[in-house]
């Protein structure tokens, strides 16, 4: 069957996200898409090296990180939740007149951008535009997703445009959004402001990363001081989570920060996920299981805020910027936002040290 021929302009937007295994079977293959990501771990190796190291490395944990899985439901819920966020943004749409369809693209979810540019193609999409669901913008989760679709999007039919949102790591209705749920967790808590350390923890990622220009740590500070000034009041502190390896993060690390807080006077910790507009392992897990035990092991008593999920802010803001791009005064060309290459460090890079061995060893023998 041929495809439909469009009579106008079929738009489409696109919610990029990071995926999860939506079952304990899936765990192994969803650590391998993330492992063998070049973008996301960065090594001095061929493509081919990394594939196979992340494959052995993603058997290994998978044992380890399916038990996590297995305590919060057995699956990851950010795929069901997207969903929700998807037919929340498409309804606002309808109401405001727009005609665009919203589809999902999960990153890490094997073959899942791939059947979704397939399922726009079928729809005669011919326009689209790419909404990160990450407010901060960096190489290795808005960069990546985005590079992954538009290589995906080259080998398929699809002949028509596609632009991108960047970041919106202060975009008002994201401040709002937060804000309110904040304000309305710690009205039902009654924590003391004194007492009280708001703990903004985010996903980290390497230092190497922000010193070679990924802006991920600038939007995270801009975020932070926007929700200061809601809140005048209550100390609020940036930490990172999820470090992975021996190499140094973005610091100060989540954990290390815990154990410090007790000497500090602090009594209770409240914790704002930064970087999650999805609860999923990162929050249900890692902040809920790990850092609630040990804030509970130095005597501090721990609370969490849900994620924004479909709160109406949220869907206000990406409603607003898929308008926007509607009425061409909203989107940035994707190649502009995708990471630098990693061809050097995967490739010539490593054919550099060969050279480099060989010419000193052949040195060494022209000498002997």
């Amino acid at each position: 069957m041929s495809n439909p021929i469009p009579t106008k302009t079929q738009k489409a937007v696109v919610l990029l996200n990071f995926g999860g295994p939506g079952n304990l079977a899936e765990v192994a293959d969803f650590l391998f898409e993330i492992l063998r990501d070049p973008n996301t771990i960065q090594l001095p190796f061929p493509l081919s090296f990394q594939d196979r190291l992340a494959r052995r490395i993603a058997n290994k944990r998978s044992v380890e990180v399916a038990e996590q899985y297995e305590q919060i439901g057995g699956r990851s819920p950010i795929v069901e939740a997207t969903e929700k966020q998807r037919q929340n943004l498409e309804a606002d749409l309808r109401k405001a007149g727009s005609l665009a369809k919203v589809y999902v693209a999960h990153r890490y979810i094997p073959g899942n951008t791939r059947e979704t540019i397939q399922q726009m193609i079928r729809d005669g999409i011919d326009d689209i535009y790419l909404i990160p669901m990450y407010p901060h913008f960096s190489g290795a989760t808005t960069g990546s997703s985005i590079e992954q679709f538009c290589q995906l999007l080259a080998q398929s039919d699809y002949t028509g445009k596609v632009q991108a949102l960047r970041s919106y790591p202060n975009h008002p209705d994201y401040i709002e959004g937060l804000s309110d749920l904040i304000q309305k967790a710690l009205s039902e808590l009654k924590l003391d402001p004194e007492k009280t350390r708001i703990l903004c923890s985010a996903h980290g990622l390497p230092q190497s990363y922000v010193d070679q220009g990924d802006p991920y740590l600038m939007e995270m500070i801009s975020t932070v001081e926007e929700l200061r000034k809601n809140f005048p009041q209550w100390q609020f502190d940036l930490c990172f989570q999820s470090r992975v390896g021996p190499a140094k993060w973005l610091q100060p690390y989540t954990d290390v920060l815990i154990k410090e807080l007790p000497e500090q006077g602090v009594q209770s910790i409240f914790f704002v996920p930064l970087s999650f507009v999805n609860d999923h392992l990162e929050t249900l897990f890692e902040i809920d299981d790990t850092y609630f035990n040990l804030a509970r092991s130095v005597n501090l008593t721990p609370y969490r805020l849900n994620a924004l999920e479909t709160h109406p802010q949220f869907i206000k803001l990406l409603c607003e910027k898929a308008l926007l791009w509607e009425q061409g005064v909203q989107g940035i060309d994707p190649a502009l936002l995708m990471p630098a290459s990693q061809q050097f460090r995967r490739y010539d890079q490593w054919i550099l040290y060969v050279w480099v061995i060989c010419f000193l060893t052949a040195f060494h023998f022209a000498i002997a």
